[in-house]
């Protein structure tokens, strides 16, 4: 998960009921019964079994491949004009137009029609039209480690062996998290970093030195939290705050840094590991924050960017992303630093972005791989087209071209080329690869903002342990 934010198209409601006297389809059977073992029987017995995970849909072959898959090498653009539907929750319908308008300019006889879907309402609003075999979506995104989650609900068409060469375009962590059981599943073509911004009129006024941008000076965060505290007795209004703030994929690599693992563990990553000492100490550290005011509560993700370019915040971990906005704020005196580690423990960094699943169901393969191979692999990919976002492609072209950004030339943003290079080959931790990916986060969004409510950090893992174990046990 990245910069996402909240967008303004609105969730696709629910289908209309049938009549109570018809027998619903596997489909449907499929689409009101909660996952488990045991509906697994009953869907079968309706006449779905495991065909229905194949989404043996209208658009679909006899493997429940969509019809029309073609290999990068020989796809075409279809001859006469054909619209495309792709559900997205990286970027709202404006960030992304200039990405369609070249697409459209390339490719004149294929239409993108982009739905915008909040981050928040994205999996519910996946779960009911590709649990449908709903043929009028072809794309969507995929937070990368949802990738096996989508994999097991029959949602992703398998790609293997119909882009050649990936492994050249793209870097290692992106197609890892593309690959579900050995298939290419998804196309990687957005990744993430982070950084540690720091407000320098904030800090000059409290007497504290500028973190450093080497990574061999990395602050580790109970130095950031000494600093924070020091910076708003000089009157910083807060001295520490999360960009995604009680998200799995910001602090997730505050248990990896002290040993304690991504939160899930053994076959298939099947067993919540989230009562260790590593977590129980980067939970507390975290909850502390809260309690002695160094971090607000109650401050929607959607609105932390803001309070760091208005100058109320003297650190901000957050990604590159956010650039074109500080450096927008002229009054704004910034710097950025390593993102810190605590003491003792090992350097990591969030990373992980999105891909594009291509529907099972979809009547449009060729073209949808066409805007596919267009998005992530033409030229550089999307990235080109949307150089004020400041958010690092997979593409290994479109990598180095992005790195050439003007807002990267200001020099409130020194040292970020160097630091989002050496993080993305050395310190970038993918989040936990798990079928249950969906349930385990929901779980750990709803854990973190306890924990900064005041809960105790080792009676809110233990609950978030059983919770998950009760909602992973279908998976086993």
């Amino acid at each position: 998960m990245t910069h996402s934010r909240s967008h303004r198209t609105p969730a696709p409601g629910p289908h209309a009921g049938e009549p109570a006297a018809r027998t619903p389809d596997a489909a449907e059977l499929f689409a009101r019964t909660p996952l488990t073992r045991r509906s697994f029987a009953a869907i079968a017995a309706v006449g779905g079994g495991t065909a229905l995970l194949a989404a043996c849909g209208s658009g679909t072959t006899s493997t429940g491949q969509p019809a029309g898959l073609t290999a990068a090498a020989q796809l075409k653009d279809p001859t006469g004009p054909v619209t495309i539907t792709y559900a997205g929750a990286a970027y709202s319908a404006d960030d992304i137009k200039p990405v369609l308008t070249a697409f459209h300019k390339a490719h004149p006889t294929i239409t993108v029609d982009y739905q915008s879907v909040p981050f928040d309402q994205f999996n519910s609003v996946l779960s009911t039209r590709l649990s449908r075999q709903d043929s009028t979506l072809d794309l969507f995104d995929v937070d990368m480690p949802r990738t096996d989650a989508y994999q097991v609900r029959g949602w992703l068409a398998d790609l293997t062996g119909l882009f050649p060469g990936l492994a050249g375009q793209v870097d290692k962590t992106s197609l890892a998290a593309a690959t579900s059981a050995g298939k290419l599943v998804t196309m990687p073509y957005q990744t993430s970093s982070q950084l540690l911004y720091y407000n320098k009129t904030l800090l000059k006024k409290a007497g504290i030195p500028f973190p450093s941008d080497q990574v061999t000076a990395r602050m580790t965060w109970e130095q950031v939290t000494a600093d924070a505290k020091k910076a708003q007795a000089a009157g910083a209004k807060w001295g520490l705050l999360f960009d995604q703030v009680n998200r799995y994929f910001q602090l997730q690599p505050l248990a990896e840094s002290l040993g304690g693992g991504s939160g899930a563990t053994g076959k298939g990553n099947l067993t919540p590991a989230l009562q260790n000492a590593g977590w129980t100490k980067a939970m507390t550290w975290y909850g502390s924050l809260f309690k002695d005011k160094i971090s607000p509560r109650g401050v929607p993700v959607a609105q932390t960017p803001d309070m760091f370019a208005s100058g109320q915040v003297a650190f901000f971990p957050g990604g590159p992303w956010w650039a074109g906005q500080f450096t927008g704020e002229k009054k704004l005196d910034f710097g950025v630093a390593a993102y810190p580690c605590f003491a003792g423990g090992k350097a990591v960094t969030p990373t992980g972005g999105w891909s594009l699943g291509l529907n099972r169901a979809t009547k449009h393969a060729a073209a949808a791989e066409v805007f596919m191979k267009f998005m992530a692999l033409d030229n550089g990919g999307f990235a080109q087209y949307m150089p004020s976002l400041s958010v690092p492609p997979c593409n290994l072209l479109g990598t180095t071209r992005f790195y050439r950004e003007p807002v990267f030339s200001d020099p409130r943003m020194a040292g970020t080329v160097d630091l989002t290079k050496y993080e993305l080959a050395h310190t970038a931790t993918l989040r936990a690869r798990t079928a249950g990916y969906v349930e385990f986060e929901d779980t750990l969004s709803r854990t973190f903002e306890d924990i900064s409510n005041g809960a105790s950090p080792a009676s809110a893992l233990s609950s978030a342990t059983s919770t998950i174990n009760s909602a992973w046990a279908k998976y086993r």
